[in-house]
């Protein structure tokens, strides 16, 4: 069975997203698309059962003109089915034109290999590049704690915490490592319409954090002269706060590359590491498109 989930079907699922770590971003993107919060990359749900398995296939428009190269999201809850995946993808095909032009790709491994073949051979895109992460996130009884930290923060004269202006799009956007060139208006949209945390020095950002556009943390960020400070934990603690009171998933991608902080990530107290039923760790991959 393959279909296009409607509202109130999209809505019956979101419990299940969000019982389980590994599908916290397709939470965050159904409850985002049922409040209409992104204008600019609403999503579309496809729902898939075979050979017992449930698959979900989110696939995000991107309105931005000169772009509109959508993203694509897996997920399945059992054992993957290769060939179940590909055809679950020619169905999205038939009925998603702009298929072919997807700009990322983010699914586990197993789902990644299979959907990767496809596009080898129906997309007008080639692979910019591919990067392995771990997901973390981080349970519901850490929250109290950490609501506690931010109710304590306390800066210096001249400094300020809240949230990422508009105005400050450009400073954000100049300094995200997986920035293009028509990004700048994502930005602004994630900006106008998703939680975010700055600090300000004089009136100028210094120290900041986003969500994604499927809510994870995203580009925290604090300039060389204001580091060693504390500010990045503050933001983050902030922004966390921020997304718990909106009941939005909290999570975060770190690279395999990333060696230093994937070890804190894996040995913190607090965030943990998303796995399957069974225990293992689950490795995400994020394909880019040109």
């Amino acid at each position: 069975m393959f279909c296009k989930l409607s509202s109130e079907k999209l809505n019956d699922f979101i419990p299940f997203f969000e019982s389980k770590p590994k599908f916290a971003l397709f939470a965050n993107a159904a409850k985002f698309e049922l409040e209409k919060r992104l204008p600019n990359h609403p999503c579309d749900f496809y729902y898939q059962e075979s050979n017992d398995a449930k698959y979900f296939y989110v696939f995000r428009h991107d309105r931005i003109p000169d772009s509109c190269r959508p993203i694509l999201m897996i997920g399945s809850d059992k054992t993957v089915n290769q060939n179940d995946v590909i055809y679950g993808l020619e169905q999205i095909k038939a009925m998603e034109p702009d298929l072919g032009n997807i700009e990322l790709l983010v699914a586990p491994s197993e789902l990644s290999i299979a959907a990767r073949k496809f596009f080898l051979d129906n997309s007008n895109c080639s692979e910019d590049y591919n990067v392995a992460c771990n997901h973390f996130y981080l349970p519901e009884y850490v929250y109290p704690g950490i609501q506690k930290k931010v109710d304590e923060i306390t800066l210096p004269e001249s400094y300020s915490i809240g949230s990422t202006r508009v105005s400050d799009t450009e400073i954000v956007f100049s300094t995200w490592k997986f920035s293009t060139p028509d990004g700048i208006l994502q930005i602004k949209e994630i900006i106008e319409c998703l939680p975010t945390a700055c600090i300000l020095h004089k009136d100028k950002a210094v120290a900041f954090e986003m969500v994604g556009l499927h809510g994870q943390l995203n580009h925290q960020f604090t300039f060389p002269e204001y580091r060693n400070r504390g500010f990045g934990t503050m933001i983050e603690n902030t922004i966390v706060s921020k997304c718990f009171k909106e009941g939005i998933q909290v999570l975060k991608a770190v690279e395999h590359s990333n060696t230093v902080v994937l070890e804190k990530s894996l040995n913190h107290k607090l965030w943990k590491v998303v796995k399957e039923d069974d225990g293992e760790i689950i490795v995400f991959n994020y394909t880019q498109y040109r």
